[in-house]
């Protein structure tokens, strides 16, 4: 998959896209791959530090700090805009992770991967659901466009 073309559209577009696909995470010790269930896609809002990453280039890993957690989130649209999607629900064999922060945790997603491109440790893989399998949830910070979700 080409990641900066895939993330360089809309927020809304990037997350309904997610859903359904395969979330990879590769370490030395393994593989672990899960299916995200949820996703909530973010524009512009208030600039504060927590939320710069958002302005990273389309395909590239957002870790967005939140009290002592990291939020595993991916920079859409393009590079200097605040545009990103998070990943909040995930399915792995048959447990469900949710959260973004528990995502970023369980799969070892530390802030070394902060501002990198998907690729060789974090991938997406297979194919979007059809639109109809998605629910959509009104956003409930300043920024958030959306909630979207397979529950």
């Amino acid at each position: 998959m080409d990641y900066e073309q895939f993330f360089s559209r809309k927020a809304e577009v990037v997350a309904r896209d997610l859903l359904g696909r395969a979330l990879v995470r590769k370490t030395d010790k393994g593989i672990t791959t899960g299916r995200i269930l949820e996703t909530a896609a973010y524009e512009y809002g208030s600039e504060t530090p927590s939320r710069t990453g958002m302005k990273y280039s389309p395909g590239k890993i957002f870790l967005m700090p939140y009290r002592s957690f990291r939020m595993l989130n991916i920079a859409t649209d393009k590079e200097g805009k605040p545009s990103c999607v998070e990943i909040r629900t995930l399915g792995l064999h048959n447990k469900i992770i949710r959260g973004s922060a528990r995502i970023a945790n369980h799969l070892g997603i530390g802030k070394n991967l902060d501002g990198i491109l998907l690729g060789d440790e974090l991938e997406i893989t297979g194919e979007s659901v059809k639109r109809t399998e998605i629910k959509v949830y009104k956003g409930g910070s300043d920024n958030c466009i959306g909630i979207y979700s397979l529950e």
